[in-house]
């Protein structure tokens, strides 16, 4: 619901209890004061007849009494008028519009006996007739008695009816009215600039442009709202110009920081290669003296011969794999086939697992479709796990390298990904130190000759390539580093 309708809807609530209570009041005051003014008149006839009523009677000029009455009450057809003697003699006219209900009759007759005053209405809940009641001014035994008058309140209800519907009415137009303007004003003065505000929100989120500054009019609220706008949408727009200069600088810095990583890593690698290549270099010596001494033999000299040739190309492959890992810029995805590549990389640290005790598993599915990735990037991300991992296991172990494609759901969209995970059965990390895992020059192996830019420059390719990465670690367990890239199809 918007705020218009809510503020009209308020409006209405709170109309409608002004208007109650003093709708209740007036109608208790009206009828109040009509019921005062009933009385006063009834009362002033009451005393006015009450003279000549003794006059008539001591005269005993009935008739002429009965005349004055019906004239009153053809005057006031709402009034009723009885003389009432002591002896239970009723004096009326012949003009009577009104009914006297039996308790009324029984009351007058009481008070007339008693010569008493007695006003009442009847009935009592809901008055529809005002009695009263006089006695006479003059106590002799000829001239007791008493003069009733009753009044009819339909009028006064009638009245009060017209009031009830006159306050009815004009609470109605009063909360059309009132609700029609406040719908009016309030598009006018709130709806408009708040959609004209929204809009300068989504524009400002959507454009890669400086925003056109929202209109200022006015002194109000939303004439501050819409300058602080500009003022913020200004600052931000710069923050957001500084920010991207820092990023180049920052992907810069990065890269720097993975060829140095790189470089420190194939240094760490140097000793286990040169054992590597220096096994078939003694083959080959060995083989080449033995080839040396059979001049005679020509099946001897042919086996000899492709031992040599097959050594040799296993010192090529080896030092063409340390090559792959050498700094280079290029860095622009390509078609690549994962599987490949990370075997590459996994058969590159054979050795050194080998002679650490330290077995090394790759699960992966039998193909997987060529995807367009950094394959250089893909390779240092697992050289540098696989590292770590070594590094961490000491006197054997184990090593699991899993592959797989699987999807993610993002922002209520699934999407298909590239999921490597690295786990070893290693010492563990530390909690304390998972939150800094992946800052550069962090280390816990500082003394073995960790430089903390194995795991910093594997956070920033995953990020280069739009991809996340996780760890997980329980001290003595081993760790688990989890990596999703996306799925892009070469």
């Amino acid at each position: 619901m918007s705020a218009i309708y809510k503020l009209a809807i308020s409006l209405f609530a709170l109309s409608w209890m002004v208007f109650g209570i003093y709708g209740t009041y007036h109608l208790h005051t009206e009828a109040r004061d009509l019921l005062n003014t009933v009385e006063q008149e009834t009362r002033l006839l009451a005393n006015s007849l009450l003279v000549s009523v003794e006059n008539a009677l001591r005269d005993h000029q009935t008739e002429d009494l009965q005349k004055l009455m019906q004239q009153l009450e053809r005057i006031k057809p709402s009034v009723d008028i009885r003389i009432y003697i002591q002896n239970r003699n009723v004096i009326r006219s012949n003009a009577e519009s009104l009914v006297w209900p039996q308790q009324v009759e029984q009351g007058l007759y009481q008070a007339a006996r008693e010569g008493e005053v007695k006003q009442f209405y009847y009935p009592a809940d809901e008055p529809r007739l005002f009695i009263l009641s006089l006695p006479f001014y003059e106590r002799s035994s000829n001239l007791n008695g008493n003069v009733a008058i009753v009044k009819s309140l339909q009028t006064m209800h009638e009245n009060l009816s017209k009031t009830k519907t006159y306050i009815l009415l004009s609470f109605i137009a009063f909360i059309l009215f009132t609700s029609l303007l406040c719908l009016l004003l309030g598009h006018i003065y709130i709806s408009v600039p708040l959609q004209r505000l929204r809009e300068a929100m989504r524009n400002f989120r959507n454009s890669t442009e400086p925003p056109k500054p929202l209109p200022v009019s006015g002194k109000d609220e939303f004439a501050a709202v819409a300058q602080e706008f500009n003022r913020m949408t200004a600052e931000l727009f710069s923050a957001y110009r500084r920010l991207d200069v820092e990023t180049q600088h920052r992907r810069q810095l990065q890269r720097a920081l993975q060829d140095a990583n790189k470089l420190i890593t194939i240094g760490q690698l140097s000793a286990g290669l040169a054992h590597e290549i220096g096994s078939p270099l003694q083959i080959v010596n060995g083989r080449a003296r033995a080839l040396a001494a059979c001049n005679d033999d020509y099946e001897e000299v042919r086996r000899i011969a492709n031992i040599l040739v097959d050594q040799t190309d296993r010192i090529t492959r080896i030092v063409h794999r340390l090559l792959e890992f050498a700094p280079r810029h290029p860095t622009e995805p390509m078609s690549c086939d994962v599987i490949t590549a990370i075997a590459e990389v996994i058969d590159m640290l054979g050795f050194e697992a080998r002679r650490q005790g330290v077995t090394m598993t790759f699960v992966h599915p039998k193909s997987l479709p060529l995807i367009s990735i950094n394959k250089d990037g893909i390779q240092q991300i697992v050289l540098n796990l696989l590292t770590n991992a070594l590094a961490a296991n000491i006197n054997t172990g184990a090593l699991t390298i899993e592959l797989s494609r699987t999807s993610i759901s993002h922002a209520e969209q699934t999407m298909p990904v590239l999921k490597l995970s690295v786990a070893d059965t290693g010492t563990g990390i530390a909690p304390e130190h998972l939150s800094r895992l992946f800052e550069h020059y962090f280390t816990t192996r500082g003394k073995q000759g960790g430089t903390g830019l194995g795991l910093a420059v594997v956070k920033s390719l995953v990020t280069e390539m739009g991809g996340t990465v996780v760890a997980e670690s329980e001290p003595g367990k081993g760790s688990l580093f989890i990596i999703h890239l996306p799925w892009r199809k070469a």
